[in-house]
C-alpha cells in the first residue's frame, strides 16, 4: 500500500509538471491566428511555401540585382603586375592585395577568377605555364588573408589577352599582370 501511495504521488506531481504551458505570440501571429479562425484566407495571392507575393519577390531580385551592381562597381580590383619571367609578387602590390582580401572577406557570396597573363615573349606553352603561376600566386596570397578558397578560381590566357598590343618594354611590362573577374 504504501508503495503504491508513493506510485499515484509521483503520477500527479509529473502529471502536474507537465501542464499545458500559454504560448507567448507576436502582435503579427496573433492578428494571423484571429485571421485563421474567421476563416480568412492569409494566404490569397501569396507563394503557398515561401508565403511571398509576386511583387514582393520582384521587389527582392531587384534590390539583388542592384545591390550586386553596386558591390560590383564598388569593388577594389586593379591589375597587379610582375617583373619579367617571375611570378613573384611584388611588396608595392601587397597594400592593394590586402584590400582585395578585405573586400573579399566582407563579401562572401562573392566569387572571382584571377587571370594571369604574360607578355608576348615565349612559347605558347611557357607563357601559359607562367600566367598560371602568376594567379596561382595571387589565390594563394589572398587564401593566406583568409579569404575562402573555393570563392576563387584561377585561369591563364598566357600572351593572348595583352592590354598593349605594341612591341617594347613599356607595353611588355603592361602585359605582365592578374587581373581580376568577378564570376
Amino acid at each position: 500500500m504504501k508503495y503504491l501511495t508513493i506510485f499515484f504521488a509521483f503520477v500527479i506531481l509529473t502529471s502536474y509538471g507537465c501542464a499545458p504551458k500559454a504560448v507567448q505570440l507576436t502582435p503579427t501571429e496573433q492578428k494571423q491566428v484571429q485571421a485563421l479562425q474567421r476563416g480568412d484566407d492569409i494566404l490569397k495571392d501569396r507563394d503557398k511555401k515561401t508565403g511571398i507575393t509576386e511583387e514582393e519577390l520582384a521587389q527582392r531580385d531587384k534590390a539583388r540585382e542592384w545591390s550586386l551592381e553596386e558591390i560590383k562597381k564598388n569593388a577594389p580590383f586593379k591589375d597587379i603586375y610582375f617583373e619579367f619571367d617571375s611570378y613573384i609578387i611584388k611588396s608595392d602590390y601587397l597594400p592593394k592585395l590586402n584590400e582585395i582580401g578585405n573586400w573579399l572577406k566582407k563579401y562572401k557570396n562573392i566569387k572571382i577568377a584571377v587571370e594571369g597573363h604574360c607578355d608576348e615573349r615565349g612559347t605558347i606553352e611557357y607563357n601559359l605555364a607562367l600566367g598560371q603561376k602568376r594567379a596561382e600566386a595571387v589565390k594563394n596570397y589572398l587564401v593566406n588573408l583568409g579569404v575562402d578558397e573555393a570563392s576563387i578560381k584561377t585561369i591563364s590566357f598566357g600572351k593572348e589577352i595583352p592590354i598593349d598590343s605594341s612591341h617594347g618594354e613599356d607595353a611588355w611590362a603592361k602585359n605582365r599582370r592578374t587581373s581580376f573577374k568577378i564570376d
